[in-house]
């Protein structure tokens, strides 16, 4: 089976960065098919279309320019056609209803290729509440053969939403790093160690002007907290700056973008993990913290909803400084009464990329066979 997963949003040519998380579960899903990436949203290609091998994967690619719609379609089009003639994909995988979602559709309609569509994008940031992304989303939906959501939380809001389709929750895969623990070599020994994972690309989804006041506070009252934070973006100087008004610089740690071995690296000397945001599809960084056995403190945000529990971790109301406060005040007295076997377990076997894609290959099957009785 030829699988080509339509993303919408991936790193540059030969890096691994954005979208990583397709990278991982295309990788993974070649252990039994032949899975490609198509990535239609491309902005530093200088050709209208460009195809090689990226880290072992196949990777086509087709140029976009904000301010060429006409040409964009163009470009896809070209593009799924010398892919249908080369790869001849058995199912179009989109991504992003309201993105990359949108044009699977009408491709796989042209081509009579049967969709699949992966929800990742919060109800609240992709606006599918409202004119005209409701009716984008709308179209796609109807038109797929089977659409999933990366949470539980998503999966309820837009099933209240487009009550007239089926919506199945599955969850992001994540790739289990093994890392030689022991070194602390990013740790301060003598201090609460905390990590928030997060892209600094927004002033506010992340809730950063949340999370450093209260850090704040936590030192004031004399707290021995020390806060990591993994992520870069436009908005990381003025965070670095925030810092330094609310006189904590010494007291956080600013490492930028972290390559996945050193991001995991850091995670495991980690003591537990924040989640500030504001609203939330999945949370990566959530589960990737649990599957290093860290407990976490959540915002009530989307995704972190419906996957940490009472023996994962703490969820609080999200935009509230207070009950982020109290949430990590409770942590720091408990984390060490939670068990990270139990909690890595829990997240493995919930969210570890194999088991992700074992029912990803259920569904592709499943689609494929409805395809070949019509």
């Amino acid at each position: 089976m030829n699988v080509l997963m339509m993303v919408s949003w991936y790193a540059p040519k030969g890096k691994i960065g954005e979208g990583n998380f397709h990278y991982e579960q295309a990788k993974d899903l070649n252990r039994f098919c032949n899975c490609a990436i198509y990535y239609p949203y491309d902005r530093f290609i200088t050709k209208g279309y460009e195809v090689g091998k990226e880290n072992g994967i196949m990777v086509f690619r087709s140029k976009y320019a904000l301010k060429n719609k006409i040409r964009n379609r163009i470009y896809m089009f070209q593009a799924m056609r010398r892919i249908v003639k080369n790869f001849q994909p058995d199912i179009i995988h989109g991504n992003v209803a309201t993105e990359s979602g949108r044009f699977a559709v009408i491709l796989g309609k042209i081509f009579h290729i049967p969709v699949v569509i992966s929800e990742h994008s919060a109800a609240d940031a992709s606006g599918v509440r409202s004119f005209p992304h409701y009716y984008y989303a709308k179209r796609v939906y109807a038109r797929s053969c089977y659409n999933t959501c990366v949470s539980d939380s998503l999966r309820d809001d837009l099933a209240e939403i487009f009550p007239q389709f089926e919506f199945h929750t599955l969850y992001n895969g994540i790739k289990r790093l093994k890392i030689e623990r022991g070194n602390n070599a990013y740790r301060k020994e003598g201090a609460v160690n905390i990590v928030i994972v997060a892209g600094l690309y927004d002033r506010y989804i992340k809730g950063m002007q949340f999370l450093l006041p209260v850090m704040q506070r936590l030192l004031k009252e004399a707290y021995p907290v020390v806060l990591h934070i993994i992520g870069d973006g436009d908005y990381r100087q003025e965070f670095e700056q925030k810092a330094c008004d609310l006189d904590i610089r010494e007291h956080c740690v600013f490492y930028g973008y972290c390559e996945k071995e050193k991001l995991y690296s850091i995670l495991h000397e980690m003591d537990f993990s924040v989640c500030a945001s504001i609203f939330e599809s999945f949370s990566c960084a959530t589960a990737e913290a649990m599957m290093c056995g860290k407990p976490v403190v959540a915002t009530k945000c989307g995704g972190p909803d419906s996957i940490v529990t009472k023996d994962t971790g703490i969820l609080v109301e999200k935009e509230s400084e207070q009950a982020l406060y109290e949430g990590m005040v409770k942590m720091i007295s408990n984390y060490r009464n939670y068990s990270p076997k139990a909690i890595e377990a829990y997240a493995c076997n919930k969210f570890s990329v194999e088991n992700i894609c074992r029912q990803y290959l259920l569904i592709y099957d499943h689609v494929s066979k409805k395809r070949e009785k019509k």
